[in-house]
């Protein structure tokens, strides 16, 4: 995750909505959270799309569809940098059940209400990069359009800042010096969470005994986009959580 260049894209986006005029928007009707919160009694897989670059929209979308089809909790899609446009997520909204995550690191309000226009009805909010202000002004934004607000943890510092933030949606993203997921950290700070509080694992799990260790921690896992390609998207999407 080239974490500088995401967040330099997502701070030159959110300049270039200034003075647009974003705010008539429909709220949300896809409870995101809901989907994705299984109070720690199993796991729910959030597939995340758009890391392909040379996919088509027309294969992102049938991509999306096929893993729609195969009951997945929520879609994450790809964007800013290393993404896709805000377009190819509006086309997998309209053509999709699950409920979508904007999976990018958003800074500003602008951002939310050009989120929702495109369908979003998730986003993640990156405590470390943050400060309280803003924070709370995100969470109070989305809110009101009904998007889930998903506060980033990569440490127990930002750990603690997200639990000061009622109604949110706990995303750890832990990653070892391979750039993939640790478990063993993610563990750590899932532990820490109060079990009412939902907490997703944004880094991307690869195996059944990543997903095993996590599981009665967890509520929900982000699958990379290899389940997609998948001749049967929900055997594979069995064997990977061992359902």
């Amino acid at each position: 995750m080239d974490r500088p260049r995401i967040l330099t894209t997502s701070r030159a986006e959110a300049a270039q909505l200034a003075g647009q005029q974003l705010r008539e928007v429909v709220p949300s009707r896809r409870d995101f959270a809901q989907y994705v919160d299984t109070q720690k009694q199993g796991l729910a897989a959030i597939v995340r799309l758009g890391t392909t670059a040379a996919w088509p929209t027309a294969q992102l979308v049938a991509r999306a569809r096929a893993c729609d089809d195969a009951d997945v909790a929520a879609l994450a899609v790809v964007t800013g940098a290393g993404g896709r446009p805000l377009t190819d997520l509006a086309a997998v909204a309209d053509s999709t059940t699950a409920p979508i995550l904007r999976d990018d690191l958003i800074v500003d309000t602008r951002q939310l209400y050009s989120s929702r226009l495109h369908g979003a009805d998730a986003a993640i909010f990156p405590a470390a990069d943050l400060d309280t202000e803003m924070l709370h002004e995100l969470v109070s934004v989305a809110s009101s359009l009904h998007i889930a607000s998903i506060v980033e943890a990569l440490s127990s510092a930002d750990l603690a800042t997200a639990l000061r933030l009622p109604r949110t949606v706990i995303g750890l993203r832990c990653l070892g010096p391979d750039g993939r997921l640790d478990c063993k950290r993610t563990l750590e700070l899932a532990r820490a969470v109060p079990p009412q509080r939902t907490v997703i694992c944004l880094a991307e799990v690869d195996a059944a005994t990543e997903c095993a260790h996590l599981r009665g921690s967890c509520d929900a896992v982000m699958v990379g986009e290899g389940l997609a390609t998948s001749d049967d998207v929900a055997a594979a999407l069995r064997e990977l959580l061992a359902q």
